[in-house]
């Protein structure tokens, strides 16, 4: 029987002890060295890993065949640094950021990758079992890779390869689906307790909606799912809207930047009136693209 490979993490947060979790249950690695910002932390991540040696950062590293960095991208190349004497030309070095690419760690003599899982990793525990059909986008050197693409697979990823200078962009997309969606679902919450529901009231008000639309937008192209007041150019439905925001200043803001987007998706959709009027009440400095009615 092969003994798996050793993989220390560096930076077992709710990503990383996550990921070590799948991986020590499906038998795919050996947990070694578990860092983290305070010992007290390291051992909580071992606890819920179920293996590994709880390291703070006074611990030296040692040797393992893989290193996985989950830290916040700002301390990345630190963490990497650090590692330095525990590497050899065998060992494969990877980060779990959205953003950079594993020229980041600016490591020499050894094999780099980044592999970002698209994933929300709010609650390790629910992740366990909600992980099984995750993309998860890689770039880096192909000795990595080739180590790193069938782990992620046995534990259920989708891995997909991106050029390492596209990881920005597609990262802001990433960001976009998943954090400013609940920051626009908070501020239809905000909106709903202004007029007076707030609570389990408001999410149960919200949720089939929510939900429905979302399903749409994943189901085929979004100019099919949007209605509303702009699909319909209804120019009083949206002056009243920006009148009751009046004092909400930031939503009113907000709902203004939002109208000005959802112009272009509006602009895919036939139809026989010109949006042009909703684009001067919201503000927007150009034309949008108009797909009217030849009727």
């Amino acid at each position: 029987m092969t003994t798996p490979a050793t993989l220390s993490i560096c930076g077992a947060g709710k990503l990383g002890r996550t990921l070590a979790r799948l991986w020590q249950e499906s038998g795919q690695f050996r947990i070694g060295q578990v860092f983290c910002s305070s010992l007290t932390s390291a051992r909580d991540a071992v606890a819920f890993i179920g293996a590994g040696e709880p390291c703070g950062e006074e611990t030296m590293p040692e040797p393992a065949d893989l290193w996985l960095i989950a830290t916040p991208d700002g301390a990345i190349a630190e963490a990497a640094r650090r590692l330095g004497p525990a590497l050899c030309a065998s060992s494969v070095v990877f980060h779990c950021s959205g953003s950079l690419a594993s020229s980041a760690m600016a490591l020499q003599g050894c094999h780099t990758a980044s592999v970002h899982p698209v994933h929300s990793f709010a609650d390790p525990a629910r992740s366990i079992g909600a992980f099984a059909g995750s993309y998860c986008t890689a770039e880096g050197d192909v000795e990595a890779l080739e180590r790193l693409l069938p782990a992620f697979r046995a534990i259920g990823g989708e891995p997909l390869t991106i050029d390492s200078h596209a990881k920005s962009l597609y990262h802001a997309s990433t960001v976009m689906a998943c954090n400013y969606l609940v920051t626009l679902m908070d501020s239809s919450y905000r909106c709903l307790a202004a007029a007076g529901i707030d609570g389990q009231q408001a999410r149960q008000l919200l949720a089939p909606l929510a939900s429905q639309t979302l399903q749409n937008c994943l189901g085929g192209d979004t100019s099919e799912a949007l209605t509303g007041p702009i699909a319909r150019r209804d120019l009083g439905t949206v002056a009243a809207h920006l009148q009751a925001l009046a004092e909400l200043p930031a939503l009113q803001e907000l709902y203004r930047a939002l109208g000005r987007e959802t112009l272009t998706v509006a602009g895919r959709q036939p139809h026989g009136q010109s949006l042009q009027p909703l684009a001067s009440l919201l503000g927007s400095s150009t034309t949008p693209p108009d797909h009217t009615d030849d009727k």
